[in-house]
């Protein structure tokens, strides 16, 4: 127990709350207020033992005896006897003053030890106890409410809530002093507060404190710091929320994983049957495909399973193989029997094989094999066996060669129309210088056969002759090579300048169609890389298949555009656009094609071989239509010369 002496518990008790005078307390009630006044007058013994023996002398003296009188209806008896009876009751009165005395500091001494032991008992309680007046201030404190208040017990003693607690705790605290002064009942509550920079959780209860006549005089409390157990129960909330939610997670994830077991187990004997099934599948697809289907052992170094197809292709039982295991290999054809043993080496390491063999069967004809394996894996991934299929190709074989010997005679036969379509363009080509020539030679004749020429003023008439003649020449040697696929001179080549030297060819041409040219040529323009004779073939066909195309356009204006642009740092591009009836999708996708034409004098081999020319130079050649106008684009790009300046 605890111990407090005597000075602590004069501070403890120097604020004792008192009862209060009735002239101090106007709102009790009269009756009260007499009873408070009776026993506060005879709580003094000297005041009771004044008014016992001013009491019994008056009646001695005075009462007394005329009573005696009145009832003896004598005399007056002598004063001897009232005197003797005043000292009976003035000792009476001082053994009455003893005893009452005796009985005030008994009840004095008594209310001393109760409040003493209530002192000690607050004292021992672990949480805040207190006792308080009306007005708010601690007639009694604990040392746990000092420690809360940070502050010793001494200081703590007749203060209030402000001076001890922050200012909203304090104002909190006395409004709860008001409302159970109010009430007259006790108050439980839990706040939290801001002690010291810590958050505190306080839970109080609070009563009235009464006095010996029921009055309420202040307040009675205790307050438990239970911020520990809050946070030891919001942890133990936490955990039980994550055990909770660990729990359902666990319990999820076992039904989960009951679920995946089941589906295992159900897919595992579905497996198993559709294993069974797929292996009769397997042995009846074997067995009746018309490849060889074989298995080999890498452990077991031999072939474990050939099909029964094997006997019909080798022409040999499939039972040899137990006896000649390398019976397959013999029948392979002499040459190529060196390369398909290196192969049967390679595929054990590597575990393929892909190789075409010819076999001769014991009947001493031959066919064509194509042999083709796979790996197969075990668990970890290791290979364990080899499959494959041997298939006869004899027939693909057989049409493979005729259909070289077929290609190489469409070669022939397309070279041969090739030269025939370019005979027939390079006509008009040689026409030209041809004509140049005769016309030219045939002004040097009028000339000289009029002796007034001087000859050296035939000189350049004499040039240009030379230069058609040059020009026609190589013509037909361009056209010759061509024939005989010699490999195109390419050469760095101005293509702006190449289309006008065209157009200067073709400008007969265009003037008896009514074809307006407008050329849109970039200047510069990177010079190309290509053949010149080639590109001017190329160019030239273009602008006489678009004369050609407009020939029959009577309501609509003959127009042909030439167009060069760079297409990108590395690419020339150019354009033939002409304005006639152009043609549908499904002419598009053929124009290409070699012998398709629509034209009814046409061979088809124009527009094939002048996209033969620009991919052999590198480039490509397509056409799209004109949109919204009339008419086809042509289109070609060519491979700038990287050494341009």
């Amino acid at each position: 127990m605890a111990h407090l002496d005597k000075a602590a518990l004069r501070g403890i008790f120097r604020y004792r709350p008192q009862a209060l005078p009735a002239s101090e307390d106007p709102a009790a009630p009269p009756s009260d207020l007499r009873r408070i006044r009776w026993r506060r007058f005879s709580a003094d013994p000297a005041r009771m033992t004044a008014i016992y023996i001013g009491g019994g002398l008056l009646w001695v003296l005075g009462g007394d005896p005329l009573l005696s009188a009145w009832l003896a209806g004598a005399e007056l008896s002598p004063m001897l006897g009232p005197l003797a009876n005043a000292l009976l009751i003035t000792a009476s009165g001082g053994l009455l003053y003893r005893l009452l005395s005796v009985q005030v500091e008994t009840t004095r001494r008594a209310h001393l030890v109760q409040d003493t032991r209530l002192a000690e008992f607050i004292e021992m309680i672990v949480d805040m106890a207190f006792i308080k007046d009306r007005e708010g201030r601690y007639l009694l404190f604990n040392s746990a409410g000092a420690r809360l208040a940070g502050k010793p017990l001494a200081e703590c003693l007749g203060q209030d809530d402000r001076a001890l607690f922050p200012a909203d705790m304090a104002l909190k605290r006395m409004a709860a002093d008001r409302q159970v002064i109010a009430n007259g009942h006790p108050l439980n509550r839990e706040d939290t507060f801001d002690i010291g920079g810590e958050r505190r959780i306080l839970q109080s209860t609070q009563w009235p404190y009464r006095d010996a006549d029921d009055r309420i005089i202040g307040v009675v409390g205790i307050a438990r710091d239970i911020t520990a157990r809050k946070q030891a129960d919001e942890r133990s909330w936490r955990a039980r929320d994550e055990l909770e939610s660990r729990v359902r997670a666990r319990t999820a994830e076992l039904v989960t994983a009951n679920r995946t077991l089941e589906r295992l187990i159900a897919a595992r004997v579905q497996t198993e049957i559709a294993l069974r099934d797929s292996e009769e599948r397997f042995r009846q697809l074997a067995e009746h495909i018309r490849e060889v289907f074989w298995v080999y052992g890498i452990v077991e170094e031999r072939l474990l399973y050939v099909s029964p197809a094997y006997e019909e292709i080798w022409g040999r039982a499939v039972r040899n193989f137990q006896e000649r295991p390398l019976d397959w290999l013999e029948a392979v054809h002499p040459d190529d029997r060196p390369r398909i043993q290196a192969a049967h080496t390679a595929k054990l390491e590597s575990g393929r094989l892909d190789e075409e063999y010819r076999i001769v069967r014991p009947d001493g004809t031959i066919r064509w094999i194509w042999d083709r394996g796979f790996p197969i894996r075990d668990a970890a991934g290791h290979v364990y066996r080899i499959a494959g299929l041997a298939e006869d190709i004899t027939a693909r074989k057989l049409a493979e060669d005729q259909l070289r010997r077929q290609q190489v005679e469409l070669a022939k036969m397309s070279r041969l129309s090739l030269a025939v379509e370019l005979a027939s363009n390079l006509a008009h080509e040689l026409n030209q210088p041809l004509a140049a020539i005769v016309a030219y030679t045939q002004a040097c004749l009028t000339l000289l056969r009029e002796d007034t020429a001087d000859p050296r003023e035939l000189t350049g008439t004499l040039e240009e002759v030379v230069n058609q003649g040059l020009r026609a020449g190589g013509i037909i040697r361009h056209l010759r090579g061509l024939v005989q696929k010699h490999p195109a001179a390419q050469t760095e080549i101005d293509l702006n300048a190449l289309i006008r030297a065209v157009i200067h060819y073709a400008q007969l041409e265009l003037r008896q169609a009514d074809i307006t040219v407008r050329l849109e040529l970039t200047e510069p323009l990177p010079a190309i890389l290509a053949d010149d004779m080639q590109i001017q073939l190329v160019v030239l066909y273009l602008v006489r298949n678009a004369i050609e195309a407009m020939q029959d356009t009577d309501d609509a204006p003959r127009e042909l555009l030439l167009r060069t642009t760079p297409l990108d740092t590395g690419t020339v591009h150019a354009t033939v656009r002409d304005s006639g009836p152009g043609f549908g999708p499904e002419v598009l996708e053929r124009l290409f094609q070699p012998f398709f034409t629509t034209k009814s004098a046409g061979m088809g081999l124009g527009l094939s071989v002048s996209r033969s020319l620009i991919e052999s130079q590198g480039g490509q050649l397509w056409a799209t239509p004109n949109q919204p106008d009339r008419g086809v684009s042509f289109h070609f790009s060519l491979p700038v010369y990287t050494h341009y300046r």
